[in-house]
């Protein structure tokens, strides 16, 4: 089983991709030796963050973004 602070992740997106878009993720998950999957998550995580301004999951679980009508509760 997974540590606790890792959480569990059960929800699910559906992104559709060109045959352009996907080899460059492909390529960029390759040279990083990640599972694509993998790679698409650290990229979207550490886009969400920097565009809320901080600095990792945890600055953000303690701070109520109350600009965005977002509950500050992500796992």
């Amino acid at each position: 089983m997974y540590p606790i602070h890792r959480g569990n992740k059960s929800k699910r997106v559906q992104v559709n991709l060109s045959e352009a878009e996907f080899a460059l993720l492909e390529a960029l998950a390759n040279l990083n030796g990640l599972q694509l999957a993998t790679q698409l998550r650290y990229l979207v995580m550490n886009e969400a963050l920097e565009c809320l301004g901080v600095r990792d999951i945890h600055e953000f679980d303690a701070i109520s973004v109350g600009d965005f009508g977002v509950a500050a509760n992500l796992h």
